[in-house]
């Protein structure tokens, strides 16, 4: 049942200097984060200083700003390992002590300590200096000399990576995790010593049967040769045509998982990641540690959710995954999120636990899971504000400017009603978070101020109005004629019941005055609250794209001190903040 309670990295690849902590009682840890943002060096880091392999290789690019003056150093201190490792043989003498309450590591510890709330724990380091040869030993805080720890003892710990690479767990080699699900469920006890190898056994045995059968078609040839050597001298009379060993090649890594007649490794890249899942997820039931790097890679939504289900009921061992899938993190469940942020002009990486017991920050997840993959998130009040958004990334686009994604910013539909649960929840993670709402609402007005206070940007329009009347009111006239246009040519009958009056003229002569302002902007002013602002005019995405492409085509025309323009830039600043 190993698993990793403390995790230190140091001068490795992409990552300067992070320490984890995590709770004996977390089976499921989902890291997610930007690109880049640290996740799969985590797993790597995890996989290296646990790895069953004794020949593993390391380059220059392994070290963080490929500087190998200052070497490699990665610590996992794991509880809950094998007894056997336990023995003053083995590594007792190095046990520490993990307090399960408060999660720290103490070297001040006896068997007399030990209990439920102090559990025997070992710190496995693995170092890399510029020989690029790795080092592998156990360590503890007292006074003694670290003792080397053997590739078998680290096999005993059952940790292995599902990458893009998974080939090799299909086969039954020795180190691979086929291999130890054989030696946790069968009678391979001595599967250390090449005695008890049931895999080469099996082997040998086909390789004797293979020996019994005669290849009759070339009898001719061999007594041919046998004569002839016998004239020169050389006695090879009971010379016979069969298999070569060497040729056979008796090694426990050409025996593999084959349906029907092909193997495992010619099947897509999907089912092989599922297959190698279901080899690993049996195997962490026996007290193993899983890492599955991207786990949506090959998979269809419906498959990638299933895979998070199953994963997600395990009852033992440790499962470290990494995801950019929308899907995967909606079906979490009560499962912790740990959301990595990394500084890109320091590399320094933060880390929040999201604790998705909340029920509240679950909803919130699960209804916009793609805000929890960015560092910044601006949350729209409707459909109408996300399409001005996407409109805005398109202008920023046209100007050269960096896109939304680029300064890892995303934009969420804060769906009208539960906004003001969203702002709370998005906000308390601690992700910078930004509002682009209307002002005709008095449960969003009175919560502005405290959100302010709260580190949230507030881009809004002038008291009382909504979006689409602050539009109304600042754009030029032109541009009102065209929003104007779209609207009467979408929503036809209940544009010209809206006015009656010019219903017989064309939108092009229509001629710009205070009152004709006033009777637009007030179309949009609901007479009760069941009424739909504007009559729904404007209440999709794809309408929004279009008033925020119209938008930017007078952009430039815009007073500088409207209330339109000025939440249109300061959005925008927004976005082009440094990470503070």
């Amino acid at each position: 049942m190993t698993k990793i309670v403390e995790l230190n990295i140091k001068n490795y690849r992409g990552i300067r200097n992070l320490s984890l902590q995590f709770d004996r009682d977390e089976s499921l840890i989902c890291l997610i984060g930007r690109g880049d943002s640290g996740k799969s060096t985590i797993l790597s880091a995890i996989s290296s200083v646990l790895s069953p392999k004794w020949n593993s290789t390391f380059t220059d690019t392994d070290f963080y700003n490929c500087n190998i003056a200052d070497e490699i150093e990665i610590v996992a201190s794991v509880v809950d390992f094998p007894e056997a490792l336990l023995s003053d043989r083995k590594y007792g003498l190095m046990i520490r002590g993990f307090h399960t309450y408060d999660k720290t590591i103490t070297d001040d510890v006896s068997v007399e300590d030990q209990g439920d709330h102090l559990v025997p724990l070992l710190s496995i380091k693995l170092t890399i200096n510029k020989s690029l040869e790795p080092l592998w030993t156990v360590f503890n805080g007292r006074e003694q000399e670290d003792i080397t720890i053997t590739a078998s003892d680290r096999a005993k710990l059952n940790c292995y990576l599902i990458s893009d690479y998974v080939d090799s767990h299909f086969s039954w080699n020795k180190g691979g995790p086929l291999y130890s699900l054989l030696k946790s469920e069968g009678p391979d006890a001595d599967a250390d010593t090449g005695e008890g190898n049931i895999v080469l056994e099996h082997l040998r045995n086909a390789k004797n049967e293979i020996d019994k059968n005669t290849f009759d078609n070339l009898d001719a040839v061999t007594a041919l040769i046998t004569t002839q050597a016998a004239e020169l001298g050389l006695d090879i009379l009971k010379a016979s045509t069969t298999l070569d060993s060497k040729e056979l090649i008796i090694k426990d890594a050409k025996v593999s998982l084959h349906e029907g007649s092909v193997p495992f490794r010619l099947k897509g890249k999907g089912s092989k990641r599922l297959a190698s899942i279901a080899i690993q997820s049996v195997l962490v039931r026996h007290g193993g540690i899983m890492l599955i790097d991207e786990l949506e890679q090959g998979l269809e939504p419906d498959r990638i959710k299933q895979a998070v289900r199953s994963l997600g009921d395990h009852s033992a061992g440790q499962i470290f995954m990494t995801t950019h899938s929308r899907d995967a993190i909606t079906e979490l469940g009560a499962q912790p999120l740990l959301f990595l942020l990394k500084n890109k002009y320091t590399d320094e990486i933060e880390t929040r636990s999201l604790n998705l017991s909340n029920e509240d920050l679950q909803k919130a997840v699960r209804a916009c899971p793609e805000a929890f993959f960015s560092k910044k998130v601006i949350i729209c009040e409707g459909a109408t504000e996300v399409g001005i958004c996407m409109a805005i990334d398109t202008w920023r686009k046209s100007k050269s400017m960096p896109l939304f994604s680029f300064r890892d910013c995303s934009f969420i539909d804060g769906t009208g009603n539960t906004i003001v649960q969203r702002v709370d929840e998005i906000n308390g993670v601690g992700l910078d978070t930004a509002l682009f709402c209307d002002s005709d609402l008095e449960v969003i007005n009175n919560k502005k101020e405290s959100w302010k206070r709260d580190g949230v940007a507030i881009f809004d329009c002038d008291n009382g109005l909504c979006l689409e009347q602050q539009v109304f009111k600042d754009m030029p006239w032109e541009g009102v004629q065209e929003l104007l246009q779209y609207a009467r040519d979408k929503n036809r009958e209940s544009f010209l019941s809206a006015f009656p009056d010019v219903k017989n003229t064309k939108i092009s002569e229509w001629k710009d005055s205070i009152e004709l302002r006033q009777q637009i902007i007030s179309i949009f002013k609901p007479k009760k609250k069941t009424d739909s602002c504007g009559k729904g005019w404007f209440k999709a995405i794809h309408h929004g794209v279009f008033i925020g492409q119209t938008i930017f085509k007078h952009y430039e025309k815009l007073e500088q001190k409207s209330g339109l323009k000025v939440a249109i830039k300061g959005l925008n600043d927004w976005v082009d903040e440094v990470w503070k």
